[in-house]
């Protein structure tokens, strides 16, 4: 998720037809409210569970969304061990854990696989929902790019068809895949989780306009003034307080149903205080 922010420098508006709203569970989509951390295989923190369960607690924290691999891995779950006794450790906790994989949409059979892996790594403690991490741009055909991304989560959905699926996607604003499947995505996920960061330093005010127009754009192009959205700003750790600030307010004013910092690894004190800002409504 690191690579879409620098990515959003040569972003272009996204061209996306408008859908019918979709029949998603309510109860489903809540999965990925509230307030989460995140944490990608490459963070130390996939090793130490029990810190991530306490750092959580902590905070307040809904929901944990872990990385379990992307396409490139050599492994279909990286890091197993720990990522199953961080299901067993949140769920003791009170706590959500919604595993997460980064696709890379050139070897559909392997993206299957991996996103059943993801499904589980709890073993007998199931896991509470799966993202698809929406951003890669490996397959150049932007028509195919999206057909494939579509077809994914379309198999997940009829693969798990009680299982609460969340769509991870580049910030609509700041979109930079020339065709994105909106309408399909819509039909087979209960939420999406925009990647709402700014292309470059932007101030306050911007950053508050910015993160609202992210809500509202995604709910224009899916057509679905209701849709759960989770939003996830970042990066923490590039962000001034007055910036995360302005971010969880927007969240909240847009009336984001979750909201979060990518990523676990850069949150401060700064960003612990704007995740409360947004709870605190």
């Amino acid at each position: 998720m690191r690579r879409v922010f620098l990515l959003l420098c040569l972003a272009t508006l996204t061209t996306g037809l408008l859908a019918p709203v979709a029949g998603a569970e309510p109860a489903r989509g809540a999965v990925f409210s509230g307030t989460g951390v995140w944490i990608d295989i490459w963070d130390a923190y996939e090793k130490t569970p029990d810190k991530v369960v306490a750092i959580a607690q902590q905070q307040g924290v809904s929901v944990i969304y872990v990385e379990t691999a992307n396409a490139k891995s050599k492994v279909d779950v990286v890091n197993p061990a720990p990522l199953k006794q961080l299901v067993v450790l949140a769920h003791a906790a009170g706590i959500r854990v919604v595993p997460w994989y980064l696709p890379g949409f050139q070897k559909p059979k392997v993206d299957q696989r991996r996103l059943a892996a993801a499904m589980a790594i709890g073993g007998t403690e199931a896991v509470d929902g799966i993202a698809v991490d929406i951003e890669a741009t490996y397959v150049k055909n932007p028509s195919l790019r999206a057909q494939r991304a579509a077809a994914l989560v379309a198999w997940l959905r009829a693969t798990y068809p009680k299982a609460a699926i969340a769509a991870i996607t580049p910030s609509p604003v700041n979109m930079y895949w020339p065709i994105f499947p909106y309408d399909a995505l819509r039909t087979s996920a209960d939420a999406f989780l925009p990647m709402c960061y700014p292309p470059r330093r932007l101030s306050a005010k911007q950053m508050y306009d910015m993160t609202v127009g992210c809500v509202t754009k995604l709910r224009e192009v899916t057509g679905d003034q209701a849709l759960p959205v989770h939003v996830i700003s970042g990066l923490a750790g590039g962000l001034s307080t007055a910036g995360l600030d302005a971010a969880a307010r927007g969240a909240r004013d847009a009336g984001a149903n979750g909201f979060s910092f990518y990523d676990l690894a850069t949150t401060k004190a700064n960003g612990w205080a704007a995740l409360a800002t947004w709870s605190a409504g």
